[in-house]
């Protein structure tokens, strides 16, 4: 388990519904077009005041996804949740 340091927090995308439009896609065109992404938090730093579960919402381009040791992990810097709430 990736263990997060200077402000970062290790979080999970809550995947939202998307409407099928039968159409193809290719796998790489990246589909999202919201501002803004709600995801939980799995690991916060050290220092965070946030729990575990928690749900934050954050801006969706400051979304990093990361491999560590052959994991995907997804982080966020914390000064960047723009709110939180427990779901």
């Amino acid at each position: 388990m990736l263990k997060p340091f200077n402000n970062y927090l290790v979080v999970e995308p809550i995947e939202e519904h998307v409407k099928e439009y039968g159409v193809i896609i290719p796998d790489d065109v990246n589909l999202e077009t919201s501002a803004h992404k709600t995801v939980t938090l799995v690991m916060p730093n050290v220092k965070s005041d946030f729990l575990p579960g928690t749900r934050l919402l954050i801006p969706t381009h400051m979304l990093e996804e990361v491999t560590f040791s052959g994991e995907k992990y997804y982080l966020v810097p914390e000064n960047c949740v723009m709110g939180y709430g427990s779901e």
